[in-house]
């Protein structure tokens, strides 16, 4: 009997802690960036939240598939919270050289290197 109350309360603790993980919300998922290479750069607003909320401070990272040709950032690009309501903020990619690139925006804990909220904002980025 012991045995099998112990499975139960570690079976509960697992379903508790899945459904209390934090998960990204996009309000547009994946979005585009488009633009022209005599311009430079071009800009695109997105909003996300978590949910459940994450109640402390988060940092938003970028990456970008051809870093020499193109760049993606974000403003702001840290909040003292994710959630409970939707943020908004603005990317902005810049490229002198025409092409179509990708990127991705993710919601980190506490700072750059903190644990990722998945998933990632996907980012389509052309340049014409």
């Amino acid at each position: 009997m012991i045995s099998i109350s112990l499975v139960m309360v570690g079976s509960a603790a697992t379903v508790l802690s899945a459904t209390t993980t934090p998960k990204a919300l996009w309000s547009t998922n994946p979005i585009t960036i488009t633009f022209s290479h005599n311009a430079g750069a071009g800009s695109a607003t997105d909003s996300f939240k978590c949910a459940p909320p994450y109640l402390k401070p988060i940092v938003l990272t970028t990456t970008v598939n051809n870093p020499v040709l193109v760049s993606l950032t974000t403003s702001p690009s840290s909040f003292p919270q994710c959630g409970p309501s939707y943020t908004t903020f603005t990317l902005t990619a810049h490229s002198i050289v025409p092409g179509t690139y990708s990127g991705t925006v993710t919601i980190r804990q506490s700072s750059q290197y903190g644990t990722a909220i998945p998933p990632s904002l996907i980012v389509k980025i052309v340049v014409t």
